[in-house]
C-alpha cells in the first residue's frame, strides 16, 4: 500500500519514504501496472479533456495548464477536439467513460449538458471549463462584464456610431453574454447598434471577419467603432479594412475579445478583452483533483473569473 501511494504521489506518504520507494523501483526496473490498478480502483490514472479546437490559440494555454497540474499527481491527460460538434463531444465523453478515466474536463459546444450530468451522477467527476453549468462544477469568465468593459471604453473615447460583429450561434452562451453586457451599457447611454451594423457570421475564423467587413461596407454609412466578439475575427476585420484603404484606428477603431497571442503582434496591435485562459485550466484541474481526493459533492464549485481590457493601437 505504501509503494502504491508513493507512485500516486499521495500526501499520506512522507517525502523520504517516497524517495526510497522510487529508488528501489529504479533499481528493480519496476513500472506500475496502471491497467491492474484500474481494475482494483475501477478507474485508470487518466483525465479526459475535451476542447472545441486544438488549433485555436485560445485553448492551448488551458490544456497546458491542466497537463501541468495533473501530471504532478502522476495522472495522464488524454485530450480530444470536438470541433464544435456536439455529437463528437458526446462521443468523446462516452469513450472516456468506457476507458474508465478518473475524471473529465470539458469545454462544451452548447448549454445542453445532460450527458455531463449523467456522467457526474455515475460517480465520475466532471468539470465544465469556459462555460457556466447550473448543476455542476465550472470555471468560467464573466463575459457580460467583458462586454461592458468594451462599451465603457468606446464611450469614454467619444464613440457613438458603434458596430458589432459576432458569431451567429444562439447556443454559445459566452458570446451571448458579451453582447448582452455590451448592449446594456450602450443602452444606458441611450445608444443603439443599428441593424445594418449588427453583423452576424457563421463562424469565428479570420475569413468571417473579412466577410463581416464586406457587409459593413454595404451600409449607408460607416461606424466609427467596431466590437468583434473574438480576436480571430477581429484580425480579419482589421486586415480587410486596411486593404480597403480604411485606416485603423484613425478612421475606424476595432476591439476584439480573448487576447490570443497573435493579438499583440498584428499589423495593428489589437485592443481586446483578455481572458485568464491559463488560470481557467489551472482552477479546473484543481477542482477535478479535489473531487478525485473525495471532496464532498453537495455543493458544486462555481468560479467566475474577471476579464481585463488590454488597450493597444487598434483602439487607444
Amino acid at each position: 500500500m505504501t509503494a502504491s501511494r508513493a507512485f500516486r504521489h499521495s500526501n499520506l506518504v512522507a517525502q523520504a519514504t517516497r524517495d526510497r520507494v522510487l529508488v528501489a523501483a529504479t533499481e528493480l526496473s519496476y513500472v506500475p501496472n496502471l491497467l491492474a490498478r484500474g481494475l482494483v480502483q475501477n478507474c485508470t490514472a487518466t483525465v479526459g479533456v475535451v476542447v472545441l479546437e486544438l488549433a485555436n490559440p485560445f485553448f492551448i494555454p488551458m490544456v497546458s495548464a491542466i497537463e501541468s497540474i495533473v501530471s504532478k499527481r502522476g495522472l495522464l491527460v488524454i485530450t480530444g477536439e470536438s470541433g464544435r460538434d456536439e455529437g463528437k463531444e458526446r462521443q468523446y465523453v462516452e469513450q472516456f467513460q468506457q476507458f474508465r478515466v478518473g475524471g473529465i474536463i470539458v469545454s462544451p459546444t452548447s448549454s445542453r449538458l445532460d450527458h455531463l450530468a449523467a456522467v457526474r451522477a455515475s460517480g465520475t467527476p466532471v468539470v465544465v471549463m469556459a462555460r457556466q453549468w447550473e448543476h455542476g462544477d465550472y470555471v468560467a469568465t464573466d463575459d457580460a462584464m467583458g462586454g461592458r468593459l468594451v462599451a465603457e471604453h468606446l464611450l469614454r473615447r467619444g464613440h457613438r456610431r458603434i458596430g458589432l460583429v459576432r458569431r451567429e450561434d444562439p447556443s454559445h452562451d459566452p458570446v451571448r453574454d458579451r453582447v448582452l453586457g455590451f448592449r446594456r451599457t450602450l443602452a444606458a447611454a441611450e445608444i443603439k447598434v443599428p441593424d445594418e451594423w449588427d453583423i452576424r457570421v457563421p463562424g469565428s475564423q479570420i475569413a468571417h471577419g473579412v466577410e463581416a467587413v464586406e457587409r459593413l461596407l454595404l451600409a449607408s454609412e460607416r461606424p466609427s467603432a467596431i466590437f468583434v466578439t473574438s480576436d480571430r475575427m477581429a484580425l480579419g476585420v482589421v486586415n480587410r479594412l486596411l486593404e480597403q484603404g480604411i485606416r485603423v484606428p484613425e478612421d475606424v477603431v476595432v476591439i476584439g475579445y480573448d487576447d490570443i497571442p497573435y493579438a499583440a503582434c498584428a499589423r495593428v496591435p489589437l485592443t481586446t478583452v483578455a481572458i485568464p485562459v491559463h488560470l481557467l485550466g489551472e482552477i479546473s484541474a484543481g477542482i477535478l483533483l479535489s473531487r478525485l481526493d473525495g471532496a464532498a459533492r453537495a455543493e458544486p464549485s462555481r468560479v467566475l473569473l474577471s476579464p481585463e481590457l488590454v488597450i493597444r493601437a487598434s483602439c487607444p
